[in-house]
Parts: structure tokens; sequence; C-alpha cells
């Protein structure tokens, strides 16, 4: 198969790829243990409720007293419940298993390890948060409802868990992003946000020409050519509710004899912008690039960077070492609100497509109308993937 003909495959396979929203990861996550859950909490909650008011404990025992059913009404659930945190971890793990090619394919033990991992993490939110408020309802709803079966007071608690844990944990997993982005900038990094667009317009399209006319229609101006070698580190970095992480080192080309030189953090997330009923739909990225400036000749690894707590930072931050290159070549123009650039990937050796950019600061209304224009001006593919996923389809 030609390189051409792989790219538009995987192209036309998915050119669009949004993650999910996090509030509805750990939703559907949470919701579907605390069900299983649940389900041996109900169970075993009016399995107790009809033992102590039975007969047979009561000759037993002789008659408990209010106080003392409740304790064991209130406590029954959230003992035998949490055996089901952990079946339907062990369940996706063993598929995860079978479906691996055999060369490839690791011990079970290694997946049932991460099973153990993803089933404590629902363990701890239920002990934190479900557990307190499970007790509180069942007290106050035998206290002052006692006509309320238990059994729907402890399905009461689920429901509200599952909210609550939701909300909770993307709140939290926010504040550690913003704790790590201060930690970098703390170390000496620089940060700059945006919203980023991609398109690929078919090669047979003069990449000036639609950079000219781009520039007519919106007012940008600065023009001016640039040359980009990016070495993108396999990277072990946490993706923060769903946001993409690539680490990379990045020399840039400002004129025949001055060079930019930057390690990268990049942290992009791509969403849909809504618009009713309009004839395009609208799939932009927010981008957080976090930079530190290299006052040395251009590193070819992490480990070759001279400041030691940048090296230090990126190596924890890197996998096992491997890379892969990408050359391109840009021309941009731009004016205080939107820049757009036009860029052709040297190793993609028949190129069926050059990459077109547009990116704002803040305006995703302006965002919207550039890329309105430019799909309906244009033969355009919209997609989010970044030039290094590009460079994988053709197989480089």
């Amino acid at each position: 198969m030609s390189e051409i003909s792989l790219l538009e495959k995987k192209l036309a396979e998915e050119p669009i790829k949004i993650p999910n929203n996090p509030f509805w990861d750990v939703f559907k996550r949470f919701s579907r243990d605390e069900l299983i859950a649940m389900a041996i909490n109900v169970t075993g909650t009016a399995v107790a409720e009809g033992l102590v008011d039975s007969q047979f404990l009561q000759t037993m025992t002789g008659p408990l007293s209010r106080r003392t059913k409740d304790i064991v009404l209130m406590t029954t659930g959230p003992v035998v419940e949490k055996a089901g945190f952990f079946p339907a971890h062990f369940k996706e793990a063993y598929d995860l298993y079978k479906e691996a090619p055999k060369e490839e394919r690791d011990q079970l033990s290694t997946y049932f390890k991460g099973a153990v991992k993803n089933g404590t993490k629902s363990l701890i939110e239920d002990i934190l948060i479900h557990d307190p408020l499970y007790v509180g309802l069942m007290f106050a709803g035998l206290k002052y409802l006692p006509e309320t079966p238990a059994w729907a007071l402890a399905a009461g608690s689920f429901a509200v868990a599952v909210v609550m844990v939701a909300g909770l944990e993307v709140g939290v997993t926010e504040l550690f992003y913003k704790k790590y982005k201060n930690a970098l900038k703390k170390s000496g990094f620089g940060k700059e946000d945006y919203y980023e667009s991609r398109f690929l317009i078919r090669a047979d399209k003069n990449p000036e020409s639609v950079l000219e006319r781009l520039s007519y229609e919106f007012g940008l101006e600065g023009h001016r050519d640039l040359e980009y070698y990016d070495r993108y580190f396999k990277n072990s970095l946490p993706s923060y509710s769903n946001r993409t992480p690539k680490l990379r080192l990045r020399n840039r080309r400002r004129n025949e004899t001055e060079w930019f030189k930057t390690a990268q953090i990049t942290y992009t997330r791509a969403n849909e912008l809504k618009e009713g009923t309009e004839q395009f739909r609208y799939f932009p990225q927010k981008k957080e690039k976090i930079y530190f400036y290299l006052d040395q000749d251009m590193p070819d690894s992490i480990n070759a960077i001279k400041d030691d707590k940048v090296r230090r930072i990126l190596s924890r931050a890197q996998d096992d070492g491997s890379y892969s290159d990408i050359h391109f070549t840009r021309s941009v123009a731009h004016n205080p609100e939107l820049l757009v650039s036009t860029d052709q990937v040297y190793h993609i050796k028949e190129r069926p497509y050059f990459v077109a950019e547009l990116k704002v600061y803040k305006d995703t209304e302006l965002l919207k109308e550039a890329m309105r224009y430019v799909m309906r001006e244009f033969p355009v593919v919209q997609t989010t993937h970044g030039k290094l996923e590009l460079s994988n389809f053709n197989g480089n």
C-alpha cells in the first residue's frame, strides 16, 4: 500500500479524535463499580434486616434493642459491598490479555495488577465519600423516617455518591494539574495557552496562495518563513482529565543565522464547538505549551540538557528514551487575534496534503469564523491529529 493511500485510509477511519468528558469517564467507571457493590450491599442489607427481625435470631439472642438493630443495618452494607469493586476490572484485564497478540502479550498477572489498582481507586473513593454519606443517610432515615425500607435508603445513598465522586475526582485532578504547571513555572518554564484547529489541504493547492487568501480575508500581516526540527520523546506524563501530553525538543530557525531552541511539554484536548444546525462542525483543540529556553547547542536528548533542574524534571517525564523526528517548514501570517500557518512536512515523501493551522488566544468565535472560511473555500480534511500522528500514519 502506498504512503498516500495509507494516510488517506487512516484519516478516513478517524480524522477527528475527541477524548471523553472526564466527568463522564469517572461517572461511568465509579457508577459501574458502585452498581455491583450496591447489588451486594442492598442484598446484604435486606438479609440483615430480615435476620434482625427473625424469630430464629430472637430465640438465639433474645429481643434486640432498636439501637442494636440500627447499628447492624447501618454497618452491614458498607462491609459486604467491598467485594464488588474488583470484578469488572478483573474482567477488563482478562479481556485485554486475550485480545493482545501472543507475541506482545504480557503475563496475566501484569494485567491483573492494573485491575487491582483501578479497583482500589474506586474502593478508596467509596470509603472516603460513599461510606460516610451512607451511614449519615441511614442514620437520619432510620431515625426520622423509620417507615422507609433500609434497602431504599441504601440505594439512594449510592445515587448521590456517584455524582459527588465524579465531580470531586475531576476537581482534584484539575488541582493537581494546576499544581504541576506551577511547579514547572517555579523551575523557569514559560507557558503559552491558545486554541488551534488543524486542516489537511490537498497538495495540488499552493500553500502560499492559501495563506495569501486567508491574509486578505482576515487582515493578516507579518508574513515569514520558518523551519522546524522537532524530536518527540515517548513520555510517561499523566493525562490530567484526558488531555494528551507530549514531550519534545524543538529547534526553530528564525533566519539564516538565528535558531530558537526549547524543551517543551504540551497538553492538548480537543472539543467540539456546538453550533446548532450549521453546515459545518468545528473541532478545535485547547493547547497548553510549557517551554524552557535552551541556552546551549541544540541537545539531541533530554540527558544532554545542561540545566540540572530541567534535565531532572524532563528525564522523569520521558519513558524509555525512544523518539520520533519531525522536520517541517512553516509559512506564517498573523494579526493580534489570529495566526495562520501552512506547514509542509519533509519526511513524508509523497505528500498528498499540507497542513494548515489556525490559532487564537481567546476569541473562539473568530477561530470558528476562520475555520468556516477554510472549509468553505478549500478542499480540506479537518483533523485533530498532530504532525507526529500524521507521520506515524505513513509508517515513518
